[in-house]
């Protein structure tokens, strides 16, 4: 680890605008989103107000933030001044938030509404909202993802075991797809237009769906409780970290044939994983480390090798890959820092 950088409180997520350089953390305890410069690693704003930030999301083509909160708040950021320029309350609760960048829309779950938020990036204005799972309450919606080349939006329903396929030309369901028990982790392959799913089923097993057809083709079990997804589209290997209290285990799945290949044992109660395309290496944080802190191992993709264990900060929730400049920010819930690892 090379730095620690401080920031608001409880830094609950943090994502990454690729052409500016900028790194954005929701603090949800501070009411803040914390703005970091990835070319000096120093904060260099706070913008106050975002109340309960939980999650964020950045449309690089727009320079423009989005940060779902609490009480049914939504956050739009202007990254040319890193200002907070609109503010939606349509209540309910938040708990993900993605954005097409083709089509400039951003789509937010709203678990107490059973609904998708859609928001018109360019006019500010909410769009549409797009009920999701069964019922009112009944399909307790949890995770969304887009893949911006079909125009396709996905959500898992968790109480109702299914995912929804949204489509963004006409903001409706055109799909509901029974995945498995309690899915709770999305990742999306936009070359192969793939779709993984984490349930609980047999145990813990990642749902694998053709995005050409909205059909599940695959349930890949044996993976156990699966964390916060990665993807390599450039090697097409699909990285499932084990969160089960007391496990070791990093699946290791190829696109390919839809297999486990491997599993990567290290740490303890491994919750996430990051991907450098580019060298083909896996950062994985766990939930428990030596001397009670947390640790991120890093995995060579290339013969899933263990090859650095790096000590970072408590509660580590969320992570992000900067290729540009070869570095790793991970955001630790725990010590209100973001601690940065050198590729």
């Amino acid at each position: 680890m090379i730095r620690t950088i401080r920031v608001g409180e409880a830094p609950n997520d943090i994502a990454l605008n690729r052409r500016t350089n900028k790194l954005y953390v929701a603090n949800n305890r501070s009411n803040t989103v914390s703005v970091i410069n990835s070319g000096t690693n120093r904060v260099i704003a706070t913008i106050k107000g975002v109340k309960g930030a939980a999650t964020v999301t950045v449309n690089p083509c727009t320079n423009r933030i989005y940060v779902a909160g609490s009480a049914g708040n939504l956050f739009i950021i202007d990254g040319r001044t890193d200002t907070l320029i609109k503010t939606f309350n349509v209540g309910g609760a938040f708990s993900s938030i993605a954005v097409n960048v083709r089509t400039n829309l951003v789509y937010s779950l709203n678990i107490v509404k059973n609904a998708v938020t859609v928001i018109d990036g360019k006019l500010k204005k909410i769009a549409a909202t797009i009920k999701v799972g069964k019922q009112v309450l009944a399909g307790l919606p949890n995770t969304v993802g887009v893949n911006p080349f079909v125009n396709r939006i996905y959500v898992l329903n968790t109480d109702a075991d299914t995912m929804s396929v949204i489509d963004g030309c006409s903001n409706k369901v055109v799909k509901t797809i029974k995945i498995g028990n309690k899915p709770s982790s999305l990742a999306i392959n936009l070359r192969t237009d793939r779709i993984y799913a984490a349930t609980s089923t047999n145990a813990g097993s990642v749902a694998v769906v053709d995005g050409r057809n909205n059909k599940l083709i695959k349930i890949i079990s044996g993976v156990g409780s699966v964390g916060t997804m990665a993807i390599n589209p450039i090697t097409n290997r699909i990285y499932a970290p084990d969160d089960t209290t007391g496990s070791k285990n990093v699946a290791v799945i190829s696109g390919a044939n839809n297999k486990l290949i491997a599993t990567v044992v290290n740490g303890e109660s491994p919750v996430l994983a990051v991907v450098n395309q580019k060298l083909n290496r896996i950062y994985v944080a766990t939930a428990i480390g030596e001397s009670s802190r947390e640790r991120v191992f890093v995995i060579n993709g290339a013969n899933n090798k263990i090859i650095a264990n790096v000590r970072v900060g408590l509660s580590t929730l969320s992570g992000v890959v900067n290729e540009k400049n070869n570095r790793v920010y991970m955001a630790n819930q725990g010590e209100n820092t973001i601690s940065v690892i050198a590729g």
